[in-house]
């Protein structure tokens, strides 16, 4: 049950990111923003989820591991964004969204 934490991070900051697009939908120079978002919201879960229940997220010895796995997941929720984006991407669609 060690890894349950990471996924729980990954999805929750990705979610995190498609409502920021949903909100900033017609500023889409806001959208650079969206790896910095979901790095900060992974490393507070991370945080979070070692509070509360720390054999979770990945037997982590202290706060700042947490928060360093966290950040790395919240961040590889951006990396999923892109692969869902490629792997589904029109031929000739040149969309930046």
């Amino acid at each position: 049950m060690e890894l349950t934490g990471l996924p729980i991070i990954m999805i929750c900051s990705y979610i995190i990111g498609e409502i920021f697009k949903v909100i900033f939908k017609k500023k889409k120079d806001y959208y650079k923003l969206i790896p910095i978002l979901v790095s900060i919201t992974g490393g507070l879960l991370g945080i979070l989820i070692y509070l509360t229940n720390p054999e979770v997220i990945l037997n982590a010895s202290n706060i700042w591991v947490a928060l360093e796995i966290g950040i790395v997941s919240g961040a590889s929720s951006t990396g999923a964004n892109q692969l869902i984006k490629q792997t589904f991407k029109k031929e000739g669609d040149e969309s930046n969204e």
